[in-house]
């Protein structure tokens, strides 16, 4: 006979419970029945990357959302074969990227790589399809949560950014003309 800390069994249930209250701590999912958010736990998958490995690339097909469990991810696009640091995301900050793709088919257009080794819960567009068509009266709250959190995104990003201009990058209003 197993004892509980072996039974594989018993090690689903507290692996499902522990996901489920870790989702129950994130803005997109505050609020929703329990239901909903336990099928998302039910769906969700883990994955690890070790340091320095990337997640996702620029201008590949986008196809699921990443909550950071533990560890730190830089977010980075490349322009003019230069590297650009948008954000580094940890799960004690902002602890979540790809939220859009839920909603829509698109190429990423950023790309995210371990800063550390890390531990990332997904959810794909599949399985968020999936729970919506399941639990239809949650689909335009987790619709607007989403389209918010891209919002509050976009602005850490761009205060990000501001902060961090080189001063050949102010311009002065232009002269009146007279």
């Amino acid at each position: 006979m197993h004892s509980p800390e072996q039974n594989p069994e018993v090690q689903g249930m507290s692996q499902l419970t522990d996901t489920v209250e870790f989702l129950k701590m994130l803005p997109v999912f505050t609020g929703a029945p329990g239901g909903v958010t336990q099928m998302f736990a039910y769906l969700a998958k883990r994955e690890e990357y070790v340091k320095g490995q990337m997640i996702l690339s620029e201008g590949k097909k986008c196809d699921r959302f990443f909550l950071i469990m533990a560890g730190q991810v830089d977010i980075f696009l490349m322009h003019n074969e230069r590297r650009f640091h948008l954000q580094l995301l940890s799960v004690d900050s902002l602890n979540y990227f790809g939220e859009l793709a839920l909603l829509s088919e698109f190429n990423w257009f950023f790309s995210a790589r371990a800063w550390t080794d890390v531990q990332l819960l997904s959810i794909s567009r599949e399985a968020f399809v999936k729970v919506l068509e399941r639990f239809p009266e949650s689909y335009q709250t987790m619709v607007q949560k989403i389209i918010n959190l891209r919002i509050q995104r976009f602005s850490a990003q761009t205060r990000y950014q501001l902060d961090n201009l080189s001063p050949e990058a102010w311009r002065e209003d232009p002269p009146e003309s007279g």
